[in-house]
């Protein structure tokens, strides 16, 4: 119940049993119904609102007092016994086991919610971690198939390439055990990093060169050295999904460039290709022939980008520039304050919003 109406509620039960004691001066032969309509009505308005134990206290108090008064005076009339005063404290000792009651049940209540809460949050970690896990898992598989399809060209014998395509059988199990796990897990929540120094210019040089024997695309580079705080396994993982994304999104031949800059507040990383753009990443380029494997370059990849990049008190940015391509853009603090991911920012009229990621669209 909204507190403006608790107020109310109270106010005006305060109002009811001020007027049924005034009503006792009028008329003495309504005592009776009288004594117990004000104390049953002060148990139902305590089973909706559930008062403090100060309001609880202070409020049985004067009820006492002034029912008591009221009862004295009656029987002092001669319109009752005195053993009729016994009422007072049997109604009161009914009204504090009802308040016992009520606050056990509030508190086991606040308990199961509490299970509650912690279940799911047991449960969104553990689909977190399957998410996380098969995810990563697919780029080295991914690596590694390209790499063992370059050995099989360069084996001369039927045997030796037969045993390579067991290899690479294994690995396509491997990788559609990934992406089972994948639609397994709904749930997605930043985990907890380890903080360390981490040079983007040496992380972005080595993911290039893991990813340009296994995409013949022009690989362009440009990393400085650039020292931030941060999870550097997380970053990697973040980098290797940018990387996928324009990968999966371009052709033989297309551009795919990395660089990372010195900011005044951090450092900005940034993956640019000149593929078919963000906005055009489900379609094709016009000759009918898909320019991309047909899963949505906008899903779990960059979910796990925004996580990892949010996580580190930093944003990211996805500039659409159809038909020349796109630029992911990660900005990162150098010193985060909190390892806890922040809400994503209200973009400006013209920005549109996918899944909490900000993406500018130019003509």
């Amino acid at each position: 119940m909204p507190a403006d109406r608790r107020r109310l509620v109270f106010a005006g039960w305060v109002l009811f049993a001020g007027c049924s004691q005034l009503l006792l001066l009028v008329e003495p032969a309504l005592e009776t119904v009288v004594f117990h309509l004000v104390w049953i009505s002060m148990s139902i308005v305590y089973g909706f609102q559930s008062w403090s134990a100060r309001r609880t206290s202070a409020v049985l108090t004067v009820v006492t007092l002034v029912t008591g008064t009221a009862l004295s005076r009656f029987i002092a009339e001669g319109h009752a016994e005195w053993d009729e005063l016994a009422e007072v404290p049997l109604m009161a000792m009914v009204f504090l086991s009802m308040v016992w009651h009520v606050r056990r049940r509030a508190a086991a209540l606040a308990q199961t919610q509490n299970l509650v809460e912690r279940e799911r949050r047991a449960q969104e970690v553990k689909e977190l971690f399957v998410r996380n896990c098969s995810h990563e898992m697919r780029t080295p598989v991914t690596v590694a198939r390209c790499y063992a399809e370059m050995v099989r060209n360069e084996l001369s014998t039927p045997e030796s390439r037969d045993d390579l395509d067991v290899v690479l059988d294994e690995l396509d199990k491997l990788g559609g055990l990934a992406g089972r796990l994948l639609v397994l897990a709904d749930a997605y929540e930043p985990t907890t990093f380890e903080w360390a120094p981490v040079d983007l210019g040496a992380l972005l040089r080595r993911t290039v060169q893991r990813w340009r024997p296994a995409s013949d695309r022009d690989w362009r580079l440009d990393a400085p050295s650039v020292l931030v705080e941060g999870d550097e396994s997380r970053l990697e993982a973040a980098l290797d999904a940018l990387v996928e994304n324009a990968v999966k999104f371009t052709v033989d031949g297309d551009t795919i460039a990395l660089r990372c800059r010195a900011t005044r507040d951090g450092a900005v990383v940034e993956v640019e290709d000149t593929g078919i753009g963000f906005a055009r990443s489900q379609a094709d380029d016009g000759s009918g022939r898909p320019r991309s494997s047909g899963r949505p370059g906008t899903g779990l990849g960059l979910a796990i980008v925004r996580a990892v990049v949010e996580g580190h008190g930093g944003g990211l940015t996805v500039v659409s520039e159809p038909p020349s391509g796109s630029l992911l853009r990660m900005a990162l603090p150098s010193h985060p304050s909190a390892a806890e991911p922040r809400p994503a920012p209200a973009g400006p009229s013209g920005r549109s919003r996918l899944r909490g990621v900000q993406v500018e669209e130019s003509a």
